[in-house]
């Protein structure tokens, strides 16, 4: 039998989990302790694109271990999740509250990563690049959960891969109530409806070397 989690603390806006069948750990009733849970696998992914292997000092990646295409995609969702939950790296197989149509969700990552190439080869500004693959990452929502740590986790890659600081997202606009996370919301909504300028001028806002994803 899988534990029965109380999502009591679920967050405005973040996807309810409603099959707990594929979580690998036990002892785990709320967000707050699962989301503790998968910080401590992403952490590893943290060390592996972030970081020189031996001096453990702030280091960019290279193209071989952050190729941005597609199956590189679910390898870094896997990495990130892996330990927690059994499906992770695999495509959602239904519609959520959130997100693509899942039929559409390997054509919609596809065309993100050919539009991300066709961004980088005519100078378009790296943060407008990089917001711009944040927001479509995390609109197409192609797992059933981790997203939005996915997403901001392959700004970050995209952006220290061309020498750029990372966006360190301050906790409160991810994991508690806090107006910084409504901004984070509504600069998503905006987004959602044409206008990205406010997404922008919240990475560039939090755009220095280290982060909490």
């Amino acid at each position: 039998m899988s534990p029965k989690i109380l999502f009591a603390d679920l967050l405005p806006g973040e996807t309810p989990i409603d099959d707990f069948s594929g979580l690998l750990v036990t002892g785990v009733t709320t967000r707050k302790e699962l989301s503790q849970v998968e910080g401590q696998g992403i952490r590893k992914v943290l060390v592996k694109y972030f970081t020189d292997p031996n001096t453990l000092d702030f280091a960019p990646p290279s193209r071989d271990i952050a190729p941005f295409d597609f199956e590189w995609t679910r390898q870094l969702h896997r990495e990130m999740y892996g330990e927690i939950w059994n499906w992770a790296g695999q495509f959602r197989t239904r519609d959520l509250n959130i997100g693509s149509h899942f039929t559409l969700i390997q054509e919609g990552l596809y065309n993100l990563l050919e539009n991300l190439r066709v961004w980088e080869e005519s100078g378009m500004d790296l943060t407008e690049q990089a917001t711009r693959l944040h927001h479509i990452a995390v609109e197409i929502h192609p797992f059933p959960n981790g997203n939005g740590r996915w997403g901001r986790m392959l700004t970050n890659i995209w952006l220290a891969l061309h020498g750029s600081p990372i966006i360190g997202w301050p906790e409160e606009a991810i994991g508690t109530i806090s107006p910084i996370r409504d901004q984070y919301i509504a600069a998503l909504e905006a987004a959602d409806n044409g206008d990205l300028e406010p997404f922008v001028e919240m990475h560039r806002r939090y755009l220095r070397t280290g982060a909490v994803i």
